[in-house]
């Protein structure tokens, strides 16, 4: 029992992949700076629905969504167009790694800075929705001086819980899909910030 309980957890990942020193040290620190300027908005989930709404049950979190166009600050649109290219390159070196050459991804999209203060949290939970197709979920994490906040998968039965390293500079890239269940713990010190963004 324990040698299948290993497998799979091997399994789960298998598709996990994991990128660091992904920005020079100096614009990590632009963008950190960056977040402590930027108006960040209380966060939401998708209903089953479509709609977006506020739920400090199950997501406890601030986020500022990220634009290309459409809004008047330059330094936006740079922080936008500067991730975006980084969260190509590192899917395109995901399909290579994990050797999904035909896996059709063809557009990022939702971009977004998260900000979880303390008892900041999101409950477990997958990204792809029939209102919301995703294909690669990705997270960015830009710091670690904080507590808790852990990144964390599961089967979804609750067994085999993996934890991912909270280290600075590191994108975490998995399938959107209900093989990925995943959550992030709660804060219990300091400010977590994270870039997220999910691929088709």
């Amino acid at each position: 029992m324990e040698k299948k309980i290993l497998e799979i957890k091997m399994y789960l990942q298998k598709y996990i992949g994991i990128y660091d020193d992904v920005l020079p040290h100096t614009i990590l620190s632009n963008l950190l700076k960056y977040c402590n300027y930027v108006d960040f908005e209380k966060s939401k989930i998708l209903t089953s629905e479509g709609g977006n709404v506020e739920n400090s049950d199950i997501r406890r979190a601030e986020i500022k969504n990220l634009f290309n166009y459409g809004v008047d600050s330059l330094t936006e649109i740079h922080w936008s167009n500067y991730l975006f290219s980084k969260f190509f390159k590192a899917i395109d070196k995901y399909t290579h790694d994990k050797k999904l050459p035909d896996c059709g991804i063809g557009q990022v999209r939702d971009i977004a800075l998260l900000k979880y203060e303390n008892t900041g949290f999101y409950k477990w939970h997958v990204d792809h929705a029939w209102s919301a197709p995703r294909t690669l979920s990705m997270i960015f994490l830009l710091n670690n001086d904080y507590e808790g906040g852990e990144l964390c998968f599961r089967e979804g039965d609750g067994s085999n819980e993996i934890t991912i390293d909270k280290k600075p500079n590191r994108i975490v890239i998995w399938p959107s899909n209900f093989l990925y269940p995943h959550t992030v713990k709660p804060v219990t010190k300091g400010t977590r910030y994270s870039v997220v963004c999910w691929a088709l």
